[in-house]
């Protein structure tokens, strides 16, 4: 009966929190005490909602755990609290309805007292749902091309649709044009080049359905094309003061040339249609090439392309040069004073037997050179005085060759020994020459005898190995008596080579000869790094010497090229004033018409870049061909 009372009363009591329960909501009664239950609290929640479109209930939740439905307009009682701080949400609210003050809160009950709380909800009828979207109006296309043959296109095509927009298309590919009108529509196909013919209507017709894809495909074959050719037409025009007096060169692809005028033109024939490179050459340094040089040019199947290049030139200002005057003598009863030099028949300078002298300051231009003070027994080859030409700012050379005769009667001889000691004896034996022109092959340990007058003459010892070395002079003068015979002997010590190639290197690049580089005129350039262990590369082109259009051509490099190769390093050379200042190399090389050939390389590193004193020689043997000169632009240095 006790258990029976307690339900009851706890009964009763929640019947009065019903209608007085009381919490810290100031807008809720004040809370009552909750008789027959001092350490457990109650809580009434209650929901008013007006407006439209209002919902059948909510959810109430206490403390994120204890839930209990209420109706729209209700009350939720949750009993048996313990006495502290709730937290009450309402959850469940529609979106067209919203709950004023917090959501959730905070609601504090007392032990055997009621606490209420109010939510307050306003509904709002919900927008009318948007109409439906209207049907589609639009479409795509996607055309395709399929093209077989040979030649095709490599740039594809271009497909145009109405007349308008377009987009290019491969030889075999596809493209889509979107967002166009339901209906009919023009496909056109462009850009098929002559060799190639599209099968089928062309354009084509084709109705784009609304919201679908419609599909146009264009068959195209295509055949190679006959080989087609066209015409070049250079033409220059000069204007200015000083103009060239020889005109310019014009080349086309780097190869065939062809003169022309300052103001001229000249035409290439049966070049293959399409672009070509067209250069202009040999225009003097106060002149100007304005645009392009050189130019690209279009020459199109049957017909003509034009090249013009406009030329303006300005006088140049006065300019000086050097003049480099070397004497060369060979022979008996040499002059013992030497010679003099004399420039324009005023500024003169002594000069050696076999020396040299620059005169500098000179005017740019034609200048006479002269020798004189040449002893009875001597004779000058070649013109005396020579014409020299002064380049401005560089260095040009006069060459005087002397040979002199014995001045004693009666013959007499001379007998040559050579004495070789050391490793790795020269195989092939050397050269002995007398007065630099008369030359017989001696044996590393041999004899030669020369017959002739008497008097001083000249002996040279070379072909000598890399790893050998002359003591004593080389060359050497020797006197021989009239209807006697005298001797010389020239010692050679040779080192072990040890298969590792000797020691030493020569690098030079640059050329001899005054004029440019540029065929037909007097230049021959050069470019070599050459070592003692028989390593490196060589190339000379000869300017003077045209194949065609190509000027001759000389190269040695074992890496590139094996069939070519470096047979012999001398670290000295008896063509060089100071012989320690030369290196003589005898290789293999190519030739620009693909013959192999041996030559033998003199050079002489007889001052700085620019001196015009170091000296270049190329000798071909079995061609009796040879090619020699000072330096005149670039440097040679033995390292």
């Amino acid at each position: 009966m006790a258990r029976r009372t307690g339900w009851s009363l706890l009964a009763g009591a929640a019947a009065t929190l019903m209608v007085a329960g009381a919490c810290n909501d100031p807008q809720s009664p004040r809370p009552q005490a909750l008789l027959g239950l001092p350490d457990v609290g109650s809580l009434a929640v209650t929901v008013g909602t007006s407006g439209s479109n209002t919902p059948s209930g909510y959810t109430v939740t206490v403390d994120g755990s204890s839930s209990q439905s209420v109706g729209a307009n209700g009350v939720a009682t949750f009993i048996g609290l313990a006495p502290g701080d709730h937290v009450v949400l309402l959850s469940g609210v529609p979106s067209n309805c919203s709950v004023s003050g917090a959501n959730p809160r905070t609601v504090s009950l007392i032990a055997g007292l009621v606490a209420a709380t109010t939510f307050s909800v306003s509904c709002t009828a919900p927008p009318p749902p948007p109409p439906p979207p209207p049907p589609p109006t639009t479409g795509n296309l996607t055309v395709s091309t399929s093209t077989s043959g040979s030649n095709l296109p490599s740039g594809g095509y271009t497909v145009t649709v109405d007349g308008s927009a377009s987009q290019s298309i491969g030889t075999n590919g596809s493209v889509t044009f979107t967002g166009l009108s339901a209906g009919n529509h023009s496909v056109t196909l462009s850009g098929v080049p002559s060799n190639c013919t599209v099968s089928g209507s062309n354009p084509q017709t084709v109705s784009v359905p609304a919201g679908g894809t419609a599909t146009a495909t264009f068959s195209v074959s295509c055949a190679a094309p006959p080989p087609q050719t066209g015409n070049l037409t250079v033409t220059t025009s000069t204007t200015g003061s000083n103009l060239p007096s020889g005109g310019y060169t014009v080349r086309v692809d780097g190869g065939a040339s062809q003169s022309i005028g300052t103001n001229g033109s000249v035409t290439f024939t049966g070049l293959s249609a399409g672009s070509h490179s067209v250069a202009l050459s040999g225009v003097a340094s106060n002149c100007t090439v304005s645009g392009s040089n050189p130019q690209t040019v279009s020459v199109p199947a049957g017909g003509t392309a034009t090249a013009t290049f406009s030329v303006s030139c300005a006088a140049p200002p006065p300019q000086t040069g050097s003049l480099t005057v070397s004497a060369s003598t060979t022979g008996s009863n040499l002059d013992p004073d030497g010679y003099t030099a004399t420039v324009d028949g005023g500024a003169s300078q002594s000069v050696a037997t076999n020396g040299s002298v620059t005169f500098t300051g000179l005017s740019a231009g034609s200048h006479s050179v002269a020798l004189s003070g040449v002893a009875a027994n001597c004779s000058v080859s070649g013109a005396n005085p020579q014409t020299a030409t002064v380049p401005a700012g560089g260095t040009a050379t006069a060459s005087f060759t002397v040979s002199c005769a014995a001045t004693g009667g009666g013959t007499g001889s001379v007998t040559v020994s050579t004495s070789t000691t050391g490793s790795n004896l020269d195989p092939d034996g050397y050269t002995v020459t007398i007065d630099g022109s008369f030359s017989q092959p001696i044996a590393t340990n041999g004899s030669v005898t020369f017959t002739g007058p008497s008097g001083d003459h000249s002996l040279a010892l070379s072909g000598v190995a890399s790893n050998c070395t002359v003591g004593g002079a080389n060359p050497r003068t020797v006197t021989v008596p009239a209807g006697g015979t005298t001797t010389t002997t020239f010692s050679v010590t040779c080192a072990a080579t040890g298969g590792g190639g000797g020691s030493g290197e020569v690098v030079g690049q640059g050329q001899i000869g005054n004029g440019s580089p540029t065929p037909g005129s007097d230049a021959t350039t050069f470019d070599f790094d050459v070592r003692g262990d028989l390593t490196g590369r060589f190339t000379a082109t000869d300017y003077a010497d045209m194949h065609g259009s190509t000027p001759a051509s000389l190269t040695t490099d074992p890496v590139a090229d094996p069939a070519t190769s470096f047979t012999a390093y001398r670290s000295s050379s008896s063509a060089c004033s100071d012989p320690t200042h030369g290196v003589e190399v005898d290789a293999v090389g190519r030739e620009d018409t693909g013959t192999l050939v041996s030559y033998t390389l003199t050079v002489c590193d007889n001052g700085p870049a620019g001196s015009g004193s170091d000296f270049f020689q190329l000798s071909i043997p079995s061609q009796g061909f040879g090619l020699s000169g000072p330096v005149t632009s670039g440097d040679i240095s033995k390292r």
